[in-house]
């Protein structure tokens, strides 16, 4: 690791070390920092109720912007969560996905569990080979056509996803899945999670997502084809019942406006996504992020 990467794991590092140490949080007074949104002082929200960060921690390093992040669990008292952290110097910056208050259920099951019994996919750590390495702005490109094909999906766009494609949603593989009483509680049917990312954008199921906005790509590896990337995706509640590509009717079991924030990471060769990562919670309609573009 050269000595700018170095300093920005170190950066991470430090600020990850805050979880349960508030007292500690002083030497960050003069930090602007947001949890979900949400303007704080660095010591409140995240950094005073956890206890520890779990054993699983995926980070992204951009030495040329000076900014590091990563997925990572963390308990809070008997809560265990996932939370999205990007740090630069003077902000902080986390995005949390907590589970249903009171035992009222959610979409997802128990993430944080399935990523720290997992081992991180060595694809998203090994580096592309010089003359096949993408330009920062071709990156963001690729990363930005997973946003314009998921907003109102009809599954009829180029969509650049490799055929070994895998996407995990708060902890939970979610493409390429076969039906199994393990795979984990999800949004979706089995047989969806059974089919490629693209077969899954081809049948125009995401039609529902009005408007993804926001998009922010603060942080791009080329030498590893990653991008990290911020977004809110906008359900009006007003796409109700609509036809998949292929004309089959369907409902959408959604009628109320919310919003997701997402934290999503991005492997990207040739062109092509080959590893997806997110997070997301839910959040007041038409929220905005806290931060600039």
């Amino acid at each position: 690791m050269n000595a700018a990467r170095g300093h920005l794991q170190a950066l991470l590092d430090e600020v990850l070390d805050l979880a349960g140490r508030p007292e500690a949080a002083t030497r960050y007074g003069g930090w602007r920092y947001t949890e979900n949104g949400q303007a704080l002082p660095v010591g409140e929200g995240l950094w005073a109720t956890a206890d520890r960060i779990g054993p699983y921690c995926h980070t992204f390093l951009d030495s040329d912007t000076g900014q590091a992040a990563c997925f990572a669990t963390l308990t809070e008292g008997r809560t265990r969560s996932i939370v999205a952290l990007r740090v630069a110097e003077g902000e902080i910056e986390a995005v949390v996905a907590r589970p249903a208050p009171f035992g009222s259920g959610g979409a997802f099951g128990d993430g944080p569990a399935a990523l720290d019994a997992a081992t991180l996919d060595p694809r998203w750590l090994a580096e592309i080979d010089p003359p096949e390495r993408a330009s920062r702005d071709d990156l963001i490109a690729v990363a930005d056509a997973y946003f314009a094909g998921l907003e109102r999906n009809d599954g009829k766009g180029q969509y650049p996803f490799a055929d070994d494609c895998v996407r995990i949603e708060n902890g939970f593989r979610t493409t390429g899945v076969p039906p199994s009483p393990s795979a984990g509680k999800t949004p979706y049917l089995e047989a969806f999670r059974a089919m490629s990312a693209r077969e899954q954008f081809e049948t125009g199921y995401f039609a529902f997502v009005d408007r993804i906005r926001d998009r922010r790509f603060p942080i791009v590896d080329p030498a590893r084809g990653l991008v990290f990337s911020f977004a809110f995706f906008d359900h009006s509640g007003t796409i109700r019942e609509y036809e998949l590509a292929d004309g089959t009717p369907v409902s959408a079991g959604l009628d109320r406006p919310f919003s997701w924030m997402i934290a999503e990471g991005f492997r990207i060769e040739g062109g092509l996504l080959t590893r997806i990562e997110a997070l997301m919670t839910e959040c007041p309609y038409g929220m905005g992020p806290g931060w600039p573009a």
